[in-house]
């Protein structure tokens, strides 16, 4: 069963409610990474409580594998599969939100503002994550199979340009020990950022069984 067949119907409350609260957790993660990735490549000052955010985050998976439990308890062949796929991909959306954080840590390393050629290509880089978040919630939130694979596909694009920007930083000679340290951690904290956003939107355009895998015309590893 996949998704998209999933939203096509009316569903029990608890299920539906699940559905809001992981799109909820998907949104919320978006502005930690905005305010996150601001900090590291803009420099700019953190304005919001990352930690009270990521509570929220937190709090929102406990409801929905709570809800996911008390639904199978008391109809147990009733979207089993679609309970399975929630219990599956929140932990993704669970882990955006302390990736965000964790990027806001490695900023907190960096003894300089970050500038440069180095930090506009990451920058790029960011941008086109940052674009992933709402339409994540789009194709999820109308069970776009399309949309899904796009964002899935632009996910593989993504992991080769990161790969492509390490290589580059590793050789780099403009660069400090320290600046090299910071870009490089955040640049696979931004890519790790996309791998999830992936796995959530993969419940989408895939079975159950194959959540989580790329696109397979794309191949490659996660």
């Amino acid at each position: 069963m996949k998704l998209f067949n999933f939203l096509s119907d009316a569903k029990p409350p608890l299920i539906a409610q699940s559905v809001n609260d992981l799109i909820a957790m998907v949104d919320r993660a978006g502005e930690m990474f905005d305010a996150a990735t601001g900090a590291l490549l803009d420099n700019e000052t953190i304005q919001v409580d990352l930690a009270e955010m990521d509570e929220d985050i937190n709090m929102r998976e406990a409801l929905i594998r709570r809800a996911v439990l008390e639904h199978v308890a008391v109809n147990p062949q009733q979207e089993l599969s679609f309970s399975l796929i929630m219990v599956s991909v929140v932990q993704d959306a669970e882990r955006c939100g302390d990736l965000a954080k964790s990027i806001a840590k490695a900023t907190a390393l960096s003894t300089a503002p970050r500038m440069g050629a180095h930090v506009g290509e990451l920058s790029a880089i960011r941008d086109r994550v940052h674009a992933q978040f709402p339409r994540v919630h789009a194709a999820f939130s109308a069970g776009d199979r399309q949309g899904a694979n796009e964002v899935m596909a632009e996910h593989e694009a993504l992991k080769r340009d990161i790969g492509v920007y390490l290589q580059a930083l590793a050789s780099a000679t403009d660069l400090t020990p320290n600046q090299a340290l910071v870009l490089g951690i955040s640049a696979r904290m931004i890519g790790r950022v996309s791998s999830h956003l992936s796995n959530i939107i993969s419940a989408v355009a895939l079975p159950f069984d194959q959540l989580r895998r790329a696109p397979r015309e794309s191949g490659g590893d996660r």
